[in-house]
Formats: C-alpha cells, sequence, structure tokens
C-alpha cells in the first residue's frame, strides 16, 4: 500500500550494524566546517537543514559534534525498508526520525515534518530525495518552510576524495578513510508564508544553488556566478 510504512525484521539491526561501520569511517576523517552566513545563527535557532541525498553518509556525524548545540534534529526518510534502517542509524546517533517521503506516505510525512517543526524540533531534509532526479529540489521543503515559518539552512558537503556509487540514481558518495570533508553552512533562507507556486519555484531554485555551488558534478556548472549564490 502506498501509506504504509515497511521494514523487514532485520532492518533495524543492519540500520545499527551500519551506523557502527559509519561512525568508524567519519571518527578518521579530517573535518573543516565554513560559515558562509553572516552573522551566523544563534544556536538555539531552529532549523531545516537541507542537504543532497547523496551526501548523507556524514551528517549525522556532523550533527553530532558541530550542529548538535542547536534545537533536537528530526530526519526525514522514506517509508520503505531503507527508510527503517536510515531511522535506525539517525537514532543512534541522538536525532529523531520521521517516515515518509513523495513517494509513500507523502502527505502524511508531510504533516509530521510540520508536527514536529511546530513542537520546537529542527529537521533534516534531502530536497532531491528520495528518487531524484539528482540535485533537483522538490517543492516539500520550501512548502515545509514557508507554513512553519522556520528557515531553510543550506548544508554543502564537499568530500574531494571518495567513492561514488555509480549504479544509485544519485550517484551515492562514501568518503575515503583519512580524507578530508569541509561542510558549508549556507545563509539561512527565509520563505514568505502563504507562499503560491511561483515563488515556491524559485525558492526551489534559489536552494538548488546554494546547495550546488561548489559540487563539480552540478549540471549547470558553467552557468554558476563567479561568487557565492545570494541568498
Amino acid at each position: 500500500m502506498a501509506g504504509e510504512l515497511r521494514a523487514k525484521w532485520w532492518s533495524r539491526p543492519l540500520g545499527h550494524l551500519m551506523g557502527v561501520l559509519i561512525k568508524a569511517v567519519c571518527f578518521t576523517l579530517r573535518k573543516e566546517v565554513i560559515y558562509c552566513c553572516d552573522p551566523k545563527l544563534p544556536k538555539e535557532q531552529q532549523i531545516i537543514a537541507a542537504l543532497w541525498h547523496n551526501r548523507t553518509f556524514t551528517p549525522c556525524h556532523f550533527y553530532r559534534y558541530v550542529i548538535h548545540g542547536k534545537k533536537t534534529m528530526s530526519m526525514l526518510t522514506s517509508a520503505s525498508k531503507d527508510g527503517a534502517m536510515l531511522a535506525a542509524i539517525a537514532e543512534d546517533y541522538g536525532m529523531r526520525a520521521v517516515r515518509g517521503s513523495s513517494g509513500r506516505r507523502g502527505v502524511a510525512g508531510f504533516m509530521d515534518v510540520l508536527r514536529e517543526l511546530n513542537s520546537g524540533y529542527s529537521m533534516c531534509i534531502t530536497p532531491d530525495g528520495p528518487k531524484g532526479p539528482r540535485y533537483k529540489c522538490r517543492p516539500g521543503v520550501i512548502k515545509a518552510a514557508s507554513a512553519s515559518g522556520v528557515p531553510v539552512l543550506p548544508i554543502c558537503i564537499e568530500t574531494p576524495k571518495c567513492w561514488r556509487v555509480n549504479s544509485a540514481w544519485d550517484g551515492y558518495i562514501i568518503p575515503k578513510p583519512f580524507s578530508r570533508v569541509i561542510l558549508r553552512l549556507g545563509e539561512p533562507i527565509y520563505v514568505p508564508s502563504a507562499a503560491d507556486d511561483e515563488t515556491i519555484r524559485n525558492y526551489c531554485r534559489r536552494l538548488e544553488a546554494a546547495l550546488s555551488y561548489s559540487l563539480p558534478d552540478f549540471p549547470s556548472l558553467e552557468q554558476r556566478p563567479a561568487g557565492p549564490p545570494k541568498t
């Protein structure tokens, strides 16, 4: 059924095991955080953290060591079996998990996101997930920001040395152990309330530019401005 939460008995145990492996790799990484926002957001500022789907290997680790001072973070994962594994990983890092996506439980998942935001939690969302197209922002994150009044914080993760899973639709990226990972926190994007369809499309393009400014495989690389995108 389209509205069900799917999981196998082994989904969560496998998720916990994957979490151990992710922590082991992330422990070796040389982490650098660059704040593009000026002034920096207050530590207790509620946010909607947005990052591309193929950059989801390290965010939980960054949450623990970099963004932990902010509001408790909830992560939106799909209603599929893979989503159950990701939920287990998020919980191991002290995050909350909301199961839903544009493909399954779309409306229910969106309402759960609003409920989390209205309860004071921050959210972590991949705008191009769960099935793409890669680097194309779906409107859900912008609609959530408009309905809640919580700003979207673009998080661009750069991994100069990595493995890429070419069989995956998003070209999923796994950083190589002991390599350097750069986390760029962009300017927060405030979406007006009751935004119409055209406004939502404009903010989707704005978020795409903020998330993809430094990615070498972004499709419109040659069209990007010389400096950081204005937000």
